[in-house]
């Protein structure tokens, strides 16, 4: 009797939990390559510096999306492999449950990579609205709902992270672009 007593109660929890969680699905949104996430409403994302995160969960509601757009291109005036970057923006985004939401790059202004760094623009898509709908960023500095993002402050350099992927994304991260340019040729060179 206690056998199909717990069958009962497993098989009630199984629909309870399969009822409530489609209901309580995190949303998500899916950046392509050339786009990297820094931080959610505030608080860095973390990642790897040789990894690409394309997918991000976000709980329902308004949400504040720090991305750098950053690619590599042949330069036109060098005639070798250069690596351009954004400043970092931010896309407000009225998260729903369970919806997987798509940014990419607004094709018209992403033409020419170099001014699309200066000024990236980009569309979202998802179920709830196929057709990529044009959306506003912002600067990082003038959202008042930004804290900066930072991984370590000067302060706290003697405390370094342990971990050696932890202490390449430290460096990498207090680099100027000439520094990052130059390590990234000594990567390709290897």
């Amino acid at each position: 009797m206690a056998f199909y007593a717990k069958m009962v109660v497993s098989g009630v929890l199984l629909i309870w939990l399969s009822l409530t969680g489609c209901s309580v699905q995190a949303a998500r949104i899916t950046i392509p390559d050339s786009f990297e996430f820094l931080a959610l409403d505030g608080q860095a994302v973390s990642g790897s510096l040789l990894s690409h995160q394309a997918q991000l969960e976000l709980p329902e509601g308004k949400r504040q999306i720090t991305l750098r757009y950053k690619d590599v291109i042949i330069d036109p005036d060098l005639g070798y492999e250069a690596v351009i970057n954004s400043k970092p923006f931010v896309v407000s985004l009225d998260a729903k449950p369970g919806v997987h939401y798509r940014l990419a790059p607004e094709p018209a202004a992403f033409e020419d990579k170099q001014a699309y760094a200066k000024n990236p623009q980009v569309t979202i898509s998802s179920e709830l609205e196929p057709k990529p709908k044009l959306v506003e960023t912002g600067d990082v500095k003038t959202s008042s709902r930004m804290q900066p993002v930072a991984v370590k402050t000067e302060a706290q350099a003697d405390k370094l992270p342990k971990d050696a992927g932890e202490r390449l994304r430290y460096w990498w991260l207090k680099a100027d672009q000439d520094t990052r340019q130059s390590f990234m040729s000594w990567i390709v060179s290897q």
